[in-house]
This record gives structure tokens, sequence and C-alpha cells, in this order.
């Protein structure tokens, strides 16, 4: 939320856009982007823990894999993971702007 609410106000003051579905989109895409990029190497470890085929700590598995892969470990599978989190991301705000635009409408409030 913080990350589409930063993104629309930047959006909205340092460009030409105005506040309509265009800004909405590409505020949502920005949002679903660093959505991904933060929640990747979460993904990654959560991923390599319920894989792994010992048992071992959290710390001694990242150290295992920094070892073998470097910092690149923490981005593996960002593709497909945006694919999957950034369509989600841009139709939950796009619901969310009309919603709250109906309800303004619906309640008399000021746009």
């Amino acid at each position: 939320l913080a990350s589409y609410d930063a993104f629309k106000r930047s959006l909205l003051t340092h460009t030409a856009l105005e506040d309509g579905l265009t800004t909405h989109f590409t505020a949502s895409f920005l949002a679903g982007f660093v959505a991904t990029t933060i929640c990747s190497p979460v993904d990654v470890v959560k991923t390599r823990i319920m894989s792994a085929h010992t048992q071992q700590g959290l710390l001694t598995l990242l150290a295992s894999i920094y070892r073998k892969e470097g910092w690149s470990w923490m981005f593996r599978g960002w593709v497909p993971s945006f694919i999957r989190l950034g369509p989600h991301t841009i139709a939950t705000f796009m619901f969310l702007e009309q919603h709250k635009k109906i309800y303004r409408h619906w309640k008399g409030l000021p746009e």
C-alpha cells in the first residue's frame, strides 16, 4: 500500500498524468514490482526449506546458498513470481480506486 501511494503521489506531482486509470495502472504496476522484489528472498528461502532433503538451521541454509550462488540466490524465480503477483496487484489497486470513486460519488463526498 505504501509503495502504491508513493508512486501515485510521485506520478501526479512529477508528470502530466491526472488521477485516472493510466496513473492507477502505472502506480500499481510499480507497486507490484516492489512487492515482488521484497518478497522474493523470503519465497526462495521458503522453497529451499520445503525442498531440503536434510534438516538444517536457517542460518546454515542461508550460508550454504550464499556460498554456492552469491547474492543472486535472492532473486531466483523473480520473473514467474512477478507474472503471478504483478497482475494481482494491478487488479487489486485498479478495483480499489474505482471502488473509492463510486463510494465517494454515492456518499456525495468530494473526489
